[in-house]
């Protein structure tokens, strides 16, 4: 047995950013941390969020993405101690999952010596997780733009203009992901395409600019928000209260049901709002600000 290990810090997303579903993420300063050392015998030890709910063997996720890298680098996978300590809330949107993923897998790379590229840790990640909008910001930070291929993840990373940041509303309930998607049609009108390939595009386009005045109506949306209304009482009135309370943004944090607003200074007020408009729909919400992160995962002391 050793004691050499690896802790890696990787950020919250939060996807979609209204319009560009399944394809726009941003990462944003709210941690979980992942540490594997050697060992003996697999064990998992977790603080934090899911303390009490998360699997304790070689089904948790970061243990799945570790084994997924070492599989992609034709390497054994050897017993490992897994210690996680999350602040992201599970199954809120907020990228909990990918940061479990993404933290197994550059933990892994680092300690194992896999020799991994970045386009390979994205690659496996995506793969694990099953599309690239939070696994992107995870492992990259800042603001990305993602699509899959036949053979491969694309990816683009941009730089978001100074100034902006965010604060999410997250109520006391989860939605899963699973039937997040399962609320969305098969079929949708090709007007609703259109008002949403327009949208995405000023999204990215004043995220980077810093007009960020445009934001209001570029992260409306028409794919998977309205569908996704039903499971989360309050979205709507959120939304429109964040923006009503000076707002630039808001839209559906990922899957839901936490609402993202972004902001220029403190937000506290656009905060408020959005748990008063939340409570108005009998949904308790607690808010907090979050910055945006420029940088993705990262190895720490």
């Amino acid at each position: 047995m050793t004691d050499r290990s690896v802790t890696v810090q990787v950020p919250a997303t939060t996807a979609n950013l209204g319009p560009g579903y399944d394809c726009l993420g941003l990462a944003l300063a709210l941690h979980n941390e992942v540490t594997l050392t050697l060992a003996d015998a697999l064990s998992v030890e977790i603080e934090g969020e899911g303390a009490d709910s998360l699997a304790r063997d070689a089904s948790h996720l970061s243990l799945v993405a570790t084994a997924a890298a070492c599989a992609a680098a034709g390497r054994e996978l050897p017993p490992l101690a897994l210690r996680q300590v999350n602040r992201i809330p599970l199954a809120r949107g907020l990228g909990s999952s990918s940061a479990a993923i993404v933290g197994g897998i550059v933990a892994s790379d680092e300690l194992l010596g896999l020799g991994l590229s970045t386009r390979q840790m994205l690659d496996v990640a995506t793969a694990v997780e099953g599309h690239p909008d939070n696994v992107a910001p995870a492992l990259l930070g800042g603001l990305t733009v993602s699509c899959t291929t036949d053979d491969e993840v694309l990816v683009e990373r941009l730089e978001v203009a100074p100034g902006l940041s965010c604060v999410v509303a997250v109520p006391d309930f989860e939605v899963s992901t699973h039937e997040a998607r399962r609320a969305l049609p098969d079929i949708v009108p090709h007007a609703d395409a259109v008002f949403n390939l327009c949208r995405a595009g000023l999204v990215v386009a004043a995220l980077v600019s810093g007009d960020f005045a445009r934001l209001g109506e570029a992260m409306r949306d028409r794919l998977h928000q309205p569908y996704r209304a039903r499971l989360v009482p309050g979205m709507d009135e959120a939304i429109a209260a964040a923006l009503a309370a000076g707002a630039h943004g808001a839209c559906l944090s990922g899957s839901g049901p936490t609402v993202a607003a972004f902001v220029s200074g403190g937000g506290e007020e656009v905060g408020a709002a959005m748990v008063k408009a939340f409570a108005g729909a009998g949904t308790t919400a607690i808010t907090r600000a979050l910055p945006l992160s420029a940088e993705g995962a990262r190895i720490v002391p």
